[in-house]
């Protein structure tokens, strides 16, 4: 973690919370007037002055106030992180109350956690249903859609729907593809590709029919898997192109175009950690160049090695830090509450 004096901390973190809430720059004067010890202004400026040079933050003009820079948003993000930062009790519960109205709809989930965060920190939200690591099987069917053509369905357990047309040799009827739907559900059911594929080896099953229709299920679950992006839920856009400084040099027209595409969002959440703890990415150093000016904080959800997805916030360097990041994984917390009760049956927390 970054060091510095007690002082000169306390008088960045003060440009920092000046900043965050006026968007101006913060003056000595009003800097002294807030420290909890006596110094002068001169003093002050003169601190200020170490800190610019030491990349803290940036002044317009020698006898102008401060503004923080990258580094000095970074300093505060890490002493967030050292200690306990928990939710004002009006986000918890904001929070809580929106995803319990959407608690049995798994397809909801992520555009209430979007939606909510989102309103509460007045800046884009985005978030991901959860997305099993490896396709499972909850149900399989099979219907006839022509004489010689079958829609393969599968449902898997985080909700998602997959269909696939299979041509048949021959005439077939709908009761024939229940009986080798019957036969194959033993096959199948809460399995993976991998896992079907060794069932397979170890049974008499997968003859003819039953053969083609394994082989189209088992290309289905790896196609799905091995797709990186998934759909995401974005609130907010509007917020985040009004702010200030994303509004300039035609910067939010090319963050509106960057958004339409998920990969975007799909590399900003790739290092999230599985445990729920946010990471925080602050101007040039979120992975992809195109957001310098935001600042993005990501938290991943979910039961590790079963289902996960993510909900997180891009926003201007200018932002309340100390609210945001137990906001983001807050919702991610609930969120995987939500995951472990659709998975184990078990509570989630506040029951």
């Amino acid at each position: 973690m970054t060091t510095l004096s007690p002082r000169r901390g306390s008088i960045l973190k003060l440009i920092v919370d000046g900043y965050i809430a006026t968007g101006e720059p913060v003056a000595s004067s009003v800097v002294a007037s807030d420290l909890n010890v006596r110094v002068s202004p001169a003093t002050v400026r003169n601190e200020m002055v170490s800190l610019e040079d030491d990349g803290y933050i940036t002044r317009p003009h020698s006898s102008a106030g401060g503004i923080p820079a990258d580094k000095g948003y970074r300093f505060i993000v890490e002493g967030l992180e050292s200690t306990p930062n928990e939710p004002a009790a009006h986000d918890f519960a904001a929070i809580q109350a929106a995803l319990e109205r959407r608690r049995r709809d798994m397809e909801e989930w992520a555009d209430a956690a979007a939606s909510i965060v989102a309103g509460l920190l007045k800046t884009l939200a985005f978030a991901s249903a959860p997305r099993a690591d490896a396709s499972r099987i909850k149900q399989l069917d099979l219907l006839l859609m022509q004489d010689l053509t079958a829609m393969l369905v599968l449902i898997l357990h985080e909700t998602t729907v997959v269909k696939q047309l299979i041509p048949l040799e021959s005439p077939t009827t709908q009761d024939e593809l229940y009986s080798v739907r019957n036969r194959l559900h033993g096959t199948v059911a809460g399995r993976t590709a991998d896992e079907i594929t060794r069932q397979i080896g170890t049974s008499d099953t997968g003859h003819g029919l039953e053969s083609v229709v394994l082989d189209s299920t088992v290309s289905a679950l790896r196609e799905r898997d091995q797709s990186k992006v998934t759909g995401y839920n974005i609130e907010g856009l509007g917020r985040l192109l009004g702010t200030p400084e994303l509004s300039q040099d035609n910067y939010g027209v090319a963050l509106t175009e960057l958004l339409d595409s998920d990969d975007a969002l799909y590399d900003l959440s790739e290092g999230a950690p599985s445990d729920g703890t946010a990471v925080v990415y602050i101007g040039e150093e979120i992975p992809r160049a195109e957001f310098s000016r935001c600042s993005v904080i990501v938290a991943r959800y979910g039961v590790p090695s079963e289902a996960s997805g993510v909900v997180g916030l891009i926003g201007p360097t200018r932002l309340a830090y100390q609210r945001a990041v137990p906001v983001v994984e807050t919702a991610a917390t609930l969120l995987g509450d939500l995951v472990t009760e659709a998975y184990y049956g078990y509570p989630v927390s506040g029951d």
